[in-house]
C-alpha cells in the first residue's frame, strides 16, 4: 500500500491543509516564549484527532501543514487547536501573556486561513477532468 495515503473504510485520502491564525489585536507576543508556543500545539495534538506536519511561527502568527480524517471540518480542528493551546500557554505564561490581552483565555483572532495543498497544480487537475471520457 502507498504510505502517502489514509485508507479509511473504502475510502482512500491525502488530504494536507496549510493553516494560518494570527494573536488578537495582532499583538506581536509570541516569539518571546516560542518553544512554548511550539510545546501548546504538540500538546494540542497529543489530545486530538490530527497530525501537525510542520509549523513555526512570527511574533503575531502562526503556520501549519496538518492532516486529519475527512470526517472532521477544519472548524473542528482549528477551534480544538486554539482552545487547548490558549490553555496550555496561559497555565504556563500568564505574566507574559496578562502585558498583551487584558482577558484572560484570549489569543488568537476568531478566524483563520485555510489552504489545501496538493500534489499536482489546480491546472494539472483541470485539464485531467477536461480530457476524461
Amino acid at each position: 500500500m502507498d504510505e502517502r495515503f489514509q485508507s479509511i473504510g473504502h475510502a482512500k485520502t491525502r488530504l494536507r491543509y496549510h493553516v494560518i491564525f494570527s494573536t488578537k489585536y495582532r499583538r506581536k507576543c509570541l516569539g518571546a516564549v516560542k518553544e512554548d508556543v511550539l510545546a501548546s500545539f504538540k500538546y494540542a495534538e497529543e489530545k486530538s484527532d490530527f497530525k501537525i506536519l510542520i509549523m513555526n511561527l512570527e511574533d503575531d502568527h502562526i503556520h501549519f501543514l496538518l492532516k486529519f480524517k475527512p470526517a472532521l471540518s477544519i472548524t473542528q480542528v482549528v477551534s480544538r487547536m486554539k482552545q487547548l493551546s490558549t490553555w496550555y500557554l496561559w497555565q504556563k505564561q500568564e505574566a507574559h501573556f496578562r502585558n498583551y490581552f487584558w482577558k484572560k483565555n484570549k489569543i488568537w483572532t476568531g478566524g483563520y486561513f485555510v489552504s489545501t495543498i496538493g500534489e499536482v497544480s489546480e491546472a494539472n487537475i483541470l485539464e485531467y477532468i477536461k480530457n476524461q471520457g
